[in-house]
């Protein structure tokens, strides 16, 4: 889709504001007109709302929509002046140290922040690491053992499941929290035990996991990028050639034959095997061929038995 050449001064205004958001978010101020246009133009998207299974279009949604920027999102603000590269994501683990905030007056469980709820000296290695790797632009996320991936900012309350029990997160889950994330689209480092890398590094094909040896070793490295801004730098550009290696190529124009387009010969079909308008583990079906000696409705089913001979 073309990015068209400038936008009327809402949804534009709208881009330039995303442009500056660490997660290219479209401010919540924008009104619903504005959001059409930049979904009708490719240049942002919705991320998926999902509640009892049941995912939710945007105009069944009672609060505000969560939009971010796409890729031509991007582009459209760069050619008007505003310099908005991928955004770049960093996956730490949480740990098996975690602090308990008690109960409260009513005998319920207190709950902190997840930036606030790892104590662990290997965890606080990882997350002075993730800091200095955002500390310019970027997104922190944490690997809970029971909820997947959590922003610094969402509430936990006090648990001792780890990955591998009944209730711990699962891989499914795992790669269904980073496509929502759009993690498919961001610069991607994972820091952390091999317990959690080893789930979220399926789901982020592209992401780099620059940590190598026992713990101790992480620690040092962990260290050693926190001090070291160009050693920081390196890794970015490694995750942003890994993104690059793994991005799949744009789709080829259509080729036409005379007499034949190739398009329409293509819808005729129906969907691709991978066409993301096929629910995935549905096979493709076939196109319906008319077989004039088969009757092609009921009601030609129940003529044809009236009319056979007894």
């Amino acid at each position: 889709m073309p990015i068209p050449p400038k936008l009327a001064p809402k949804p534009h205004e709208a881009v330039i504001a995303a442009a500056g958001d660490r997660d290219h978010q479209v401010p919540r101020r924008f009104n619903a007109r504005t959001h059409q246009v930049l979904l009708r133009e490719g240049l942002a998207h919705m991320r998926p709302f999902t509640a009892g299974g049941r995912t939710y279009r945007y105009e069944e949604l009672f609060g505000p929509p969560d939009i971010h920027l796409t890729a031509a999102g991007r582009a459209y603000a760069q050619q008007h002046g505003v310099d908005t590269p991928r955004r770049r994501i960093v996956v730490i683990s949480g740990g098996a140290e975690r602090t308990d905030p008690g109960i409260n007056e009513a005998g319920r469980p207190n709950a902190l922040r997840a930036g606030e709820f790892y104590g662990g000296r290997h965890h606080r290695y990882l997350r002075a690491a993730a800091d200095a790797l955002t500390a310019e632009r970027g997104l922190i996320y944490i690997v809970n053992d029971l909820h997947g991936l959590v922003g610094l900012d969402f509430w936990l309350m006090y648990n001792e499941i780890r990955v591998g029990d009944e209730k711990s997160v699962r891989a499914g889950s795992i790669r269904d929290q980073a496509r929502r994330l759009g993690l498919d689209d961001a610069d991607v480092i994972v820091l952390g035990e091999h317990a959690h890398t080893d789930l979220v590094a399926p789901a982020v094909p592209h992401a780099l996991v620059p940590l190598t040896g026992d713990m101790l070793g992480h620690q040092a490295q962990c260290q050693a990028v926190a001090e070291d801004s160009e050693l920081a730098n390196s890794w970015w550009e490694q995750a942003g050639r890994r993104f690059e290696e793994h991005r799949e190529p744009p789709p080829a124009a259509p080729r036409t034959e005379a007499g034949i387009d190739r398009t329409a010969a293509a819808r005729g079909q129906g969907p691709h095997p991978r066409s993301p308008l096929r629910r995935p583990g549905t096979a493709a079906t076939s196109p319906q061929v008319s077989r004039p000696d088969l009757p092609s409705s009921t009601s030609d089913r129940t003529v044809a038995s009236r009319s056979r001979p007894t």
